[in-house]
């Protein structure tokens, strides 16, 4: 997972984030997550349709004499299917928009609490999650910030980091973003939206295996 950023990209998204730390006052947490959930209804369902699939088109093919192997055939091949379906290329392709977005913004709202604000005193924090098997980007920001800052202009920034990642810069992406965010907290607070001396979270990335 860790190969969705390059070293050298790395060392400068966490030297962005010590320098928007120091300018804002505020923390923000930056995590990148192989996933939101093991999805284990996803591979379920990636084994029952592959299986279904493959059953139908090997019965143009083959002729059981007895009918009570088909469904035999067909349960083999669904449990190998539902193997398959662990992997992530296959557990994708069985994921739903409807599930992928539930299971994403709970796990957001659950690093954001855990990992950010319960650990820091000044509560001004904001948070970043990439979720690297639904391509996935929550962004989350605490109640002090969400006074300037609106839904629409974090969908703003959402959509710009996206715009990099398709392009294959994912540090690049991130530097932008955080950029953005850090001259919007500036510019509505009119400095640093807290005075705490030093950042409590820790200003390296989160790589976070599910």
């Amino acid at each position: 997972m860790r190969q969705i950023l390059i070293q050298e990209d790395a060392k400068l998204v966490e030297a962005k984030l010590i320098n928007f730390e120091k300018n804002t006052g505020c923390d923000l947490l930056l995590i990148i997550a192989n996933a939101s959930d093991p999805y284990p209804a996803a591979s379920l369902r990636f084994g029952m349709i592959a299986g279904f699939l493959i059953t139908l088109i090997f019965s143009y093919y083959l002729e059981f004499h007895e009918g009570w192997m088909w469904p035999l055939f067909m349960l083999i091949i669904s449990s190998l299917m539902t193997w398959v379906g662990h992997f992530s290329w296959a557990k994708r392709l069985a994921l739903s928009d409807r599930e992928v977005a539930r299971e994403c913004a709970e796990k957001g709202l659950e690093y954001f609490h855990i990992l950010g604000t319960s650990k820091v005193s000044h509560k001004v924090t904001a948070m970043i999650m990439i979720s690297s098997l639904e391509k996935n980007i929550q962004l989350l920001v605490d109640e002090k910030l969400k006074t300037q800052i609106t839904q629409q202009e974090m969908d703003e920034l959402i959509a710009l980091m996206k715009e990099h990642f398709k392009k294959g810069n994912v540090g690049l992406g991130l530097i932008s973003s955080i950029q953005r965010l850090e001259d919007k907290i500036v510019k509505d607070f009119g400095g640093k939206v807290s005075e705490a001396p030093l950042s409590e979270l820790s200003d390296t990335i989160h790589f976070i295996n599910i």
